[in-house]
C-alpha cells in the first residue's frame, strides 16, 4: 500500500485505499493486510510484552538497524527498527533506531494504538497521530 509521499509534511497524506480512515472505537476495518490477516490489537501487543522475554540486536543505526525479539518457549518474533514516516521535513525518521507498529483500534479520532521500541525501551502507546507512516505486522 503506497503512501502520498509529496511534499514535506505527512499533513493529508493517506495510504493508497484509506485504511486509516475509521475513528474510535472502531476497528480499522479497511486495514492493509491480505485476506485471512488483520492488525493485531493494543491488548494483543500488550500481553505479548507482558508474556514475553525480550532481547535485541543489531546497531540501532541507519546502517545496521536495531532490532527487538519477543521470545515466549519455544516462539519468538522480530521486529525491525525501521523508524517512521515523519510529520515535518523528512520522509523517514530514526531509521535503524526505532520501531512503531500500528494496532487495529483507534485511540480516538486522530490518534490510533501502536507498539513502539528504541535500543533501551519499549511498550504500547496512543498519542501519535493515524497519519504518521508506521509500519504494520500482519496476523492470522
Amino acid at each position: 500500500m503506497a503512501w502520498n509521499t509529496t511534499g514535506a509534511s505527512a499533513a493529508g497524506a493517506t495510504p493508497s485505499g484509506s485504511w486509516n480512515t475509521s475513528t474510535y472505537p472502531s476497528n480499522w476495518n479497511n486495514h492493509p493486510c491480505p485476506e485471512g490477516y488483520r492488525l493485531p490489537t493494543d491488548t494483543e501487543f500488550q500481553t505479548l510484552i507482558n508474556s514475553s522475554t525480550v532481547s535485541r540486536g543489531g546497531g540501532w543505526n541507519s546502517s545496521d538497524y536495531g532490532y527487538i525479539k519477543f521470545t515466549s518457549g519455544s516462539n519468538s518474533v522480530e521486529f525491525p527498527a525501521v523508524g517512521s514516516r515523519a510529520t515535518v521535513g523528512l520522509l523517514s525518521s530514526d531509521v535503524g533506531e526505532t520501531g512503531f507498529y500500528w494496532a487495529s483500534f483507534a485511540s480516538s479520532s486522530n490518534f490510533a494504538y501502536y507498539l513502539w521500541f528504541n535500543s533501551s525501551d519499549f511498550g504500547v502507546g496512543n498519542n501519535n497521530h493515524k497519519q504518521l507512516g508506521f509500519s504494520v505486522r500482519c496476523v492470522r
